[in-house]
């Protein structure tokens, strides 16, 4: 930088405080932007950069992107830039108030003199134009600096997020090509969407349908949103929804015959006119008397789980009518709607159920509790959860470390009667539990026997000594019920009864299916409870493997009955389940037309459609690469035709390999080597 005036007039030297590689730019550290957020462990909110800098050095953090000992500037009229002999320098807004620290972006561009504001975070220098935003800064090549405005049909309130500039060629949004200069377009009021050409846009996309095909509205001119997702062009609503959470596919939709002047947002979820109440997956509910969000009651506890004060607010989720009561969107079968009410947490309750969520639970509803030690001077406050027989989920089985968890929730309720703690306290003041006269047996997964059952090391109440035996890696049994071993939290929890019936009636029916003898359960997940399947027969039950079975009624995938294939003409061959006309994968419906008789599954991943398909699970694989009538697995992981072997990863992907390497697989010596 060799133009002193363009120095002074634009930039003002700045002095950095330097400790061990990090720079300090009035006394907070400046990181690198690269890895913006690496340095949140530090919290280096409050500390003396010293301090911050050996913390840093000790863990290995990445130092400040600046040279150290070289000059560095700072732009007189946009302090979020800096500048020294190779880069310039972008401070990303929101990691200083966030977190405490600056993350500094090197630019692969470098200011020209004259900076201005534009307003709505856009500048434009002398020979460029850019968009300031949260994480980076866009330069926008195509734009004329000097001709860049505001879009005269903007308000002066109009949010940044929404304001859309042009330079008399193209029209921008956030610093992106979003139109021609010559389009007709409309603010919406909402900072999200706009009307270009007759088309309403979110974002630079015009409205799409969950296909991906444009979503038409009748009236675009005239849309306009009511709150959250909901919106109307004044003759349909069209409504925002999406599909999965954490990683989400947008798309929108129409309701055509929605009576609007009656129409009402209750929240991002529901919606209602005076007919129908609408869920935002596209549910329509015909709903009884008053549809209405419910009021949720969230209580806050000391230490005994004495209730202090409490808040109430609307649940997300949850509404109830005159009768019913809807769990996102759904029904909620033989709930009441009129005695419906929150419990705190994830609990509800009506007149004769109890409901975590959408599940209902197997406790007595009267007596059922719910409350949190609260430990201000810890991290952990535990929920609290169970009814008169026991903790939730106990089943009656309770060890000391139970009892003593619960004690001061009782000791500070005495209103509270014979709960299965006031029974145990009852007992004479001799041992609760008879002391062990002889040996005890070890029976494997942490479990030994004498007198009563012992679990890690403690004496476990409710289980039967005599009859209790190991059923599988998992589950456990006597002659009371059926349990689930804790295997993630042995040494605090205990066996989960999931079923009341004896051991020696437990059978397995083949991973992840078993009965109790009168129900069908499925066990997908280890660390969960066996989920009963309600409608699957028993006597005629079987698992054909990979999480398919049958019965003389259905076909079930993982517990799942699939409605479109029928028992008698369904075969199961590998991970497909094939009817005459349909092909399931992984429990899923593959769109692919075949004929019966070219159905061949070589492999439990494969599926070959004669000599013209080739699919490994749902991903078809290109079928020019194989020769597909002579295709053959040798062993899980090689397969060969006529010109080559192939290994399979165990995913997705058949890669070719030489027939040493699968002649290897099988411990054969190799020639040469």
């Amino acid at each position: 930088m060799t133009d002193i005036e363009t120095v002074f007039a634009d930039w003002e030297p700045l002095d950095l405080e330097w400790h061990q590689g990090f720079a300090f730019m009035d006394g907070v550290l400046l990181g690198d932007g690269r890895v913006p957020d690496v340095y949140i462990m530090l919290n280096p909110e409050g500390e003396r950069p010293g301090a911050i800098a050996q913390r840093a050095g000790d863990g290995g953090y990445p130092p400040s992107p600046l040279m150290a000992g070289q000059q560095v500037w700072r732009h007189r009229r946009n302090p979020w830039i800096l500048r020294d002999a190779l880069h310039d320098y972008y401070l990303l807004p929101g990691y200083r108030e966030r977190h405490g620290y600056h993350a500094l972006q090197a630019l692969p561009f470098r200011f020209d003199r004259g900076l201005e504001n534009l307003g709505h975070q856009y500048w434009r220098d002398k020979t460029g134009a850019y968009w300031f935003g949260e994480y980076a800064i866009t330069e926008i090549p195509q734009a004329q600096p000097d001709r860049l405005v505001l879009l005269p049909s903007s308000s002066v309130s109009m949010a940044s997020t929404s304001a859309l500039f042009s330079d008399g060629v193209s029209i921008f949004l956030h610093g992106k090509f979003i139109a021609n200069a010559t389009a007709r377009v409309r603010y919406c009021n909402h900072p999200a969407y706009r009307v270009i050409d007759g088309q309403v846009h979110k974002g630079f996309k015009p409205l799409h349908q969950k296909d991906g095909t444009p979503l038409p509205i009748a009236n675009p001119d005239d849309f306009r949103m009511l709150a959250q997702r909901w919106g109307t062009d004044g003759q349909s609503i069209v409504v925002q929804a999406q599909q999965g959470s954490s990683i989400s596919y947008e798309y929108f939709y129409r309701i055509d015959d929605a009576d609007l002047t009656t129409f009402t947002v209750l929240n991002e979820r529901y919606a209602k006119d005076r007919r129908r109440a609408y869920y935002l997956t596209g549910k329509t509910i015909r709903y009884v008397g008053d549809f209405r969000l419910l009021k949720c009651w969230q209580p806050m506890f000391d230490e005994c789980g004495r209730v202090v004060s409490a808040s109430e607010y609307e649940d997300d989720y949850f509404a109830v009518d005159d009768t019913h009561v809807y769990a996102a969107g759904t029904r909620l079968r033989d709930a009441h709607g009129p005695s419906f009410r929150h419990l705190g947490f994830d609990y509800y309750r009506d007149r004769q159920y109890v409901y975590q969520r959408q599940k209902r639970l197997d406790v007595d509803a009267e007596s059922f509790v719910v409350a949190q030690l609260y430990r201000n001077d810890q991290d952990y406050a535990p929920v609290l959860a169970g009814d008169k027989n026991g903790p939730l989920g106990s089943g009656g089985i309770i060890d000391a470390a139970m009892q003593q968890a619960w004690a001061p929730y009782f000791e500070a309720h005495p209103q509270l009667k014979d709960y299965w703690w006031h029974r145990l306290q009852a007992q004479p003041d001799a041992p609760q539990i008879s002391p062990e006269t002889a040996p005890l047996l070890a029976i494997g997964l942490g479990f030994e026997v004498g007198r009563h059952v012992h679990f890690h090391g403690r004496v476990i109440n409710g289980l039967d000594a005599m009859s209790f035996k190991l059923l599988d890696t998992h589950l456990c049994g006597d002659a009371h019920g059926l349990y689930l071993i804790p295997f993630h939290n042995a040494e605090t929890q205990v066996p989960e009864r999931f079923s009341t019936e004896p051991a020696e009636h437990f059978r397995s029916l083949g991973s992840p299916y078993l009965t109790d003898g009168k129900t069908v359960f499925c066990h997908r997940v280890f660390y969960h409870a066996p989920e009963p399947i309600r409608k699957a027969h028993a006597a005629t039950f079987e698992s054909c493997g990979h999480g398919w079975a049958k019965d003389r009624d259905a076909v079930y995938y993982y517990g799942e009955a699939k409605k479109r294939l029928h028992p008698a003409e369904t075969r199961v061959l590998g991970t497909y389940a094939i009817s005459p006309t349909l092909i399931f994968s992984e429990g899923k419906w593959l769109d692919v037309a075949f004929d019966p008789d070219e159905v061949r599954v070589p492999h439990p991943d494969f599926l070959q459609l004669g000599t013209r398909k080739l699919f490994c699970h749902r991903r078809p694989l290109s079928a020019k690469r194989f020769d597909l009538a002579t295709l053959e697995f040798l062993t899980e992981r090689y397969a060969r035709d006529r010109h080559r072997f192939y290994h399979y990863d165990g995913y997705t992907t058949l890669t070719e390999v030489d027939e040493a390497d699968y002649w290897a697989s099988l411990g054969h010596p190799v020639a040469g080597a």
